[in-house]
C-alpha cells in the first residue's frame, strides 16, 4: 500500500517524509512500514498504519492556522488529529509511534487537557495543548489505540 496525502497515492521526499501538500486540510496516510508523516495545513489529520511512525507536527504551520485563546475540545479548534497513535505509555517491537513537535522553541509545554471516547475498542481519545514560551496556545487531538495517554518517551520539542 502507498502512502496518500488528500486520497492521492504519494512517495516520500529526499528525507523519507511524506509531506502534506498544505492548503486548508492535509489527510496523511501511511504504509504498513514506519513512516514519517508531516502535515503542511491549518489543519492535519494523520494515520499512520501499522509500524513504528513519526508524525511530526510544525510551529511553522501551526501559526498560519491560528493559536487558540486555550485548551479546547471542540474539533474546528484542533490543529492537528493523529487518529490511531500506537504505543503510548509502553514499549514493544512494533507499533511504537512518536510525535516530533518542530519549531515551537524552547520552553513550549504539552499539556493533557481532556480525554474523551473513541469509536474504537480499548482506544481513548486524548485532548493536548502545545503552549510556548509566549503564551501561544495550539490544540492537538490524539486517539490513542491501547487507550493509555502519552508519556514522556511517545515525543519531543525541536
Amino acid at each position: 500500500m502507498a502512502a496518500t496525502v488528500d486520497g492521492q497515492a504519494t512517495g516520500t521526499d529526499a528525507y523519507g517524509i511524506v509531506q502534506g501538500d498544505g492548503g486548508a486540510v492535509d489527510k496523511m496516510s501511511g504504509t504498513s512500514g514506519n513512516d514519517r508523516l508531516e502535515g503542511h495545513a491549518a489543519f492535519n489529520q494523520y494515520y499512520g498504519g501499522a509500524g513504528n511512525d513519526t508524525f511530526i507536527i510544525s510551529y511553522k504551520f501551526a501559526v498560519e492556522s491560528g493559536a487558540h485563546q486555550g485548551a479546547s475540545t471542540a474539533f474546528g479548534d484542533q490543529y492537528a488529529y493523529i487518529t490511531d497513535f500506537g504505543g503510548a505509555s509502553t514499549w514493544s517491537a512494533t507499533g511504537n509511534d512518536f510525535v516530533a513537535f518542530s519549531g515551537f522553541g524552547a520552553g513550549a509545554t504539552l499539556t493533557l487537557s481532556h480525554e474523551g471516547t473513541s469509536g474504537t475498542s480499548g482506544a481513548k481519545l486524548y485532548y493536548y495543548t502545545i503552549t510556548t514560551a509566549a503564551n501561544e496556545v495550539f490544540n492537538v487531538l490524539i486517539n490513542s489505540v491501547n487507550g493509555k495517554a502519552l508519556a514522556t518517551g511517545d515525543y519531543a520539542f525541536y
